[in-house]
């Protein structure tokens, strides 16, 4: 989009921009109440605005100003002037976030999060960028853990935190890795047991909360228990770890979770590590290999650099 002086370098045809200038001259006259003086902020000639708003007007078939004493929007012109702002403004979006990534970074960079990782990585993240006194803005999304990778792969998001394993598409960091816990009723026949052996919850109803049951996520965690010779029962899936401890409270079953849901402190329940210690859990920094932003590439090696995978405290 060339302009000239601020306003617009129009062609021999003399409608470069096509349908777009005449919305930003129906916009200008609107604001100004003036022809003369909304050419002049265009940097066009007052004939070449009245033009183009001709033009639309006949396109649309309405009157879009009353032309009296001074310059007055139809209610027609009311009702389209919100809608032609909003179409300049998504014009504008655009150049910005073309021109950024020209440069090497977003206008803003928006994470996804699965709402079963522990909200404590979300917060060192969005400290890693402000101590790094990152220019450009960070936005947070929380969202189903299936739907992480979609978004990333439309674009929709620049980055997202999940728990691993994911789809060889995506690039990944390990940031935390931890224990999988279970929680159990406190009138539990293992509650009293400091660690728990996963086949000793055979005969247990399992509240599953490790993403849909047909994820690559579930299916990892479901191999992961079967090394362990045990399969889980899942009889109910739960959306967030908060709904899962409410059922198990309730004596709808038992439910996995991580370790870092220990600070939690579910009341009634009682959350035990188990024997067997194949069965952790792994958080990820995840973000699409093939985009090249230098601002990715810099926040990528701070997440690798000062995330380390390990293991928060366990119970006693």
């Amino acid at each position: 989009m060339k302009r000239a002086q601020g306003g617009f370098n129009e062609g021999s045809d003399g409608l470069p921009l096509g349908e777009l200038i005449q919305y930003w001259c129906t916009v200008a006259v609107c604001e100004e109440r003036h022809f003369t003086r909304a050419a002049r902020r265009l940097h066009m000639d007052q004939s070449a605005v009245s033009r183009h708003i001709q033009k639309l007007e006949a396109k649309l078939g309405i009157k879009l100003f009353v032309r009296s004493a001074g310059v007055e929007l139809t209610d027609a012109g009311k009702a389209f002037l919100p809608y032609a702002r909003k179409s300049l403004a998504s014009a504008s979006q655009g150049e910005r976030l073309a021109q950024a990534i020209e440069r090497g970074h977003p206008l803003e960079f928006e994470v996804a999060y699965s709402p079963i990782v522990d909200v404590h990585l979300i917060a060192q993240i969005r400290s890693l960028a402000e101590d790094a006194g990152s220019r450009v803005p960070m936005r947070f999304q929380s969202m189903a853990a299936e739907k992480l990778t979609k978004q990333l792969l439309e674009g929709a998001s620049h980055a997202a935190i999940g728990i691993l394993p994911v789809e060889d598409d995506l690039a990944k960091v390990c940031i935390l890795r931890e224990k999988l816990l279970v929680a159990l009723p406190a009138k539990h026949r293992l509650a009293q047991h400091r660690v728990v052996q996963a086949i000793e919850l055979a005969n247990d109803p399992v509240i599953w909360v490790l993403g849909a049951q047909d994820s690559m996520v579930s299916k990892h965690f479901i191999d992961l228990f079967q090394r362990a010779g045990y399969m889980p029962r899942m009889t109910w899936e739960a959306q967030s770890v908060t709904e899962a401890f409410g059922l198990v409270r309730e004596g709808f079953g038992v439910t996995f979770v991580k370790a870092s849901e220990l600070q939690l402190h579910p009341e009634g329940l009682v959350l035990r590590q188990f024997s067997e210690p194949h069965l952790v859990v792994e958080t990820g920094f995840l973000y699409l290999p093939e985009i090249r932003w230098e601002f990715l590439a810099e926040f990528v090696s701070l997440v690798r650099q000062h995330l380390r995978c390990g293991e928060p405290g366990l119970p006693k």
